[in-house]
């Protein structure tokens, strides 16, 4: 019954989690309409990665959707602290919540090679890898490289944000097309680094010409 009940709010938080991103996404341009929704996708983010991480303990010991609510969990977290921070440097319970990060990630890279989880190794291995860099540059930024990438927060925001948002895509769409695996899993993941990359691109030209 529990276990029915943590499926049940899982579902339907990252389904609206899901439609708040696109619409935020596509009203990137109006600031007030993009910041409210956000916040609610990100309340609901919250929720999702709550009752992913009760599965995983309690319930469903699928190491692979442990990995994809943890990479939604920190890059969504990670996300939305570079607004609230913007130039700032990060602060001790960030750089907490980056080693705690860290190392589960490091603990599932042992599992897997100990125990030989071999489903979808390429979705498992690039989705563990794409956790790992972010950690690693918020890390290197944190401790060596602050004053240099500081002018580039809003440029994280968009690949971090965005990056939780594939997460969760590539878990419905992986769930819900279990058949096409692991071409639904993979295939959220390439529209969003597309999304991402176009995203990154356009601000960093409107900057350089701001600018002139």
């Amino acid at each position: 019954m529990l276990h029915q009940f943590n499926i049940v709010v899982h579902v339907v938080a990252g389904s609206i989690a899901i439609i708040l991103g696109i619409i935020a996404i596509i009203k990137n341009r109006n600031v007030p309409l993009h910041r409210k929704v956000g916040t609610y996708f990100k309340y609901l983010l919250v929720i999702v990665v709550g009752t992913g991480f009760l599965g995983f303990l309690f319930f469903r010991q699928e190491p692979f959707f442990l990995m994809l609510t943890l990479i939604a969990g920190y890059v969504g977290y990670a996300g939305f602290r570079n607004i609230q921070l913007r130039e700032n440097r990060a602060s001790k319970v960030d750089l907490i919540v980056a080693l705690a990060s860290l190392g589960i990630a490091v603990w599932y890279g042992g599992y897997v090679i100990h125990h030989r989880y071999v489903a979808n190794p390429v979705v498992v291995y690039s989705t563990l890898g794409a956790l790992v860099f972010v950690i690693s540059y918020d890390l290197i930024k944190y401790f060596f490289l602050h004053e240099r990438l500081k002018k580039w927060w809003l440029y994280e925001h968009i690949y971090k944000v965005i990056s939780a948002f594939s997460a969760m895509v590539s878990a419905f769409v992986g769930n819900v097309f279990r058949e096409y695996h692991p071409y639904s899993q993979i295939g959220p993941s390439l529209i969003c680094t597309i999304l991402i990359i176009y995203f990154i691109v356009q601000r960093a030209r409107e900057s350089t010409r701001a600018k002139r």
